[in-house]
This record gives structure tokens, C-alpha cells and sequence, in this order.
């Protein structure tokens, strides 16, 4: 994904790197001050928790494929998941 932030200024960001940033955002804000600050700081962390969960890599371990999310939920691959990642370099969408 690439931000163009003016003509000067391009940023390629990953979906790792965007919720990091959307996390960021999200701490300078208060639930304390008004409600439309509360709204938008309850977006962002809810916004990156989503996509993090969309955000599965694969990694091989000696019992299997290992699916980790970006929250750090994992599992073992199925045979089915284990034979479209040998062919096809699929991976499921959620862990």
C-alpha cells in the first residue's frame, strides 16, 4: 500500500506498519476529553485489531504449516490449507 502524503513525500506501508501507526494515532487520543475523540480512538483501535486479524503468515515447523496471525493467535494448518499453500501459495484469510 503506498500513501502519497503530497508530491515531495511517498510512504510504503505494510499492513503490519498501518496498524502499528493506527495504534500510535490511537494513544495520543483520551476516552477523558469529548466524544468525538472517544469515537475516533475507539475506531482506530477497533479498525487495527480487524486488520491485524486478516494478516496471516506461515511458518514451518517439524508437526506442520504454523498460521500466526497478526495478534499472535496461532494454529496448525489443515492437510487441505498445507496442500493449497504447496501449489498455489494460498493462505487461509483467518486464523
Amino acid at each position: 500500500m503506498t500513501v502519497e502524503l503530497g508530491w515531495f513525500l511517498e510512504i510504503d506501508m505494510n499492513t503490519s506498519e498501518l496498524t502499528d501507526k493506527a495504534r500510535g494515532i490511537a494513544r495520543c487520543l483520551t476516552y477523558n476529553d469529548d466524544e468525538h475523540q472517544a469515537a475516533a480512538k475507539h475506531m482506530l483501535l477497533e479498525m487495527a485489531h480487524r486488520l491485524d486479524t486478516f494478516d496471516v503468515r506461515a511458518h514451518k515447523k517439524a508437526d506442520g504449516l504454523l498460521l500466526v496471525n497478526g495478534i499472535g493467535k496461532a494454529r496448525f494448518a489443515t492437510m487441505k490449507e498445507r496442500v493449497l499453500h504447496w501449489l498455489f501459495g494460498i493462505l487461509p484469510n483467518k486464523v
